[in-house]
């Protein structure tokens, strides 16, 4: 019934890209508030083109970074944070929950702000819930430029909502990580 009346709600509003509604995976406690997957045929701001694997507010993107992220660009698929402060190269193709190895979940965080020696913290969620929570560290250690090296695990599938803060910068972004 629950299901029915979810399906119903989408097809009145005209935005049935949910995860309930879709078949993706949800991480348990997270809303169904519409995940919005890019597709390959989409353009993001700024004319770059879209790729598929987005989810929340942030879709995957191929193509040109801005030019403050462009200096030794590994050339990946990336995500571009809601301030257009962050942006995370992503090295692995789907991103996975649990511990996966070859390939793990590595991202390269640019910045557009300076780090001023200051780690990157990342607190991360299941978008829409509160729990479970993810937290984690990277120095401000690596170079050229304002660029984090991580890998962030999360124990479930779904899109994960991901609050980055370096100093006094903050920015967000939405991944969507598969089983």
């Amino acid at each position: 019934m629950r299901h029915a009346t979810i399906v119903m709600a989408c097809l009145l509003a005209g935005a049935c890209a949910s995860p309930a509604a879709s078949g993706e995976p949800q991480a348990p406690g997270a809303s169904a508030a519409p995940a919005r997957p890019a597709t390959s045929a989409s353009v993001a701001p700024g004319g770059t083109p879209r790729a598929q694997g987005g989810c929340g507010d942030t879709p995957v993107q191929s193509g040109g970074p801005p030019a403050w992220a462009a200096e030794n660009a590994p050339g990946t698929r990336f995500v571009l944070g809601r301030e257009g402060d962050a942006l995370g190269y992503l090295f692995a193709d789907p991103l996975r929950a649990g511990t996966p190895t070859s390939p793990s979940n590595k991202i390269l965080w640019y910045v557009r702000l300076p780090r001023d020696s200051q780690e990157l913290r990342v607190v991360a969620h299941p978008r829409g819930a509160e729990r479970p929570v993810v937290r984690a560290a990277f120095p401000s250690d690596s170079g050229p430029g304002e660029i984090y090296p991580s890998v962030t695990d999360v124990p479930e599938p779904g899109c994960w909502t991901f609050e980055l803060t370096w100093g006094a910068h903050h920015d967000t972004v939405d991944l969507l990580y598969r089983r």
